[in-house]
């Protein structure tokens, strides 16, 4: 089977002998193509989330009348407890992607906040495979809700949601196609297998058995 080993076995070893710096291994994962690089690709969903949830407020305080048709979609109007809740919810997911990067620049082998080598299973990722993803589509979709008494929700924040949540989903089974089962090989088969990839509810339920 392919990558059975993974391809950066070897560059484990030689940085824990000391024979490789962290900076010398980043270059050589972006020689073998194993090092992520962000394009425009990376920010589609994000663009296309932005575009839909704020338009109808674009066009309500701007008075654009090309945008009028926007400005009267029907508005969803939340509780404020539910937006107050929001509000938490967004500095909870800006605390644990602190949390997120602490482990990457502390654990990962490569002080990198975003390139690792050595996989990380333990903190955050015990819970679900790519903790920042998760934690930027809650925070994004809460966004839309705690902003909604000045930025009206309508159905395009709802369809916008929908896009930014299914295209970070996509960009996961991108990134572990692409760059993660190259590295890992079978380690990162395993590790499929205990946690799941975007579930964290799931991923709390196994670390709850767990500790049974």
């Amino acid at each position: 089977m392919e990558y059975d080993e993974g391809k950066i076995k070897d560059l484990v070893e030689k940085l824990g002998t000391g024979e490789l710096t962290p900076k010398e291994i980043l270059k050589i994962l972006n020689k073998q193509g194993i090092r992520h690089k962000e394009s425009w690709k990376d920010f589609i969903g994000s663009a296309l989330w932005g575009i839909l949830c704020f338009l109808p407020g674009i066009a309500k305080f701007s008075n654009f009348e090309i945008l009028d048709f926007f400005a009267q979609l029907p508005a969803i109007k939340f509780p404020m407890v539910v937006i107050y809740s929001t509000i938490i919810v967004i500095i909870f997911v800006i605390c644990i992607e602190a949390y997120v990067i602490y482990w990457r620049k502390k654990k990962g082998g490569l002080g990198s906040e975003d390139d690792t080598i050595i996989l990380l299973k333990e903190g955050p990722f015990r819970i679900v495979r790519h903790p920042s993803v998760v934690d930027w589509t809650i925070g994004f979709t809460a966004i839309t809700i705690s902003l909604s008494n000045y930025i009206p929700f309508t159905i395009l924040s709802v369809i916008g949601n929908i896009v930014l949540i299914t295209t970070n989903y996509w960009g996961t089974l991108i990134e572990e196609r692409e760059l993660n089962l190259k590295k890992w090989g079978n380690e990162y088969r395993q590790y499929m297998k205990e946690v799941p990839r975007f579930n964290f509810i799931k991923g709390l339920w196994n670390l709850r058995k767990k500790r049974r």
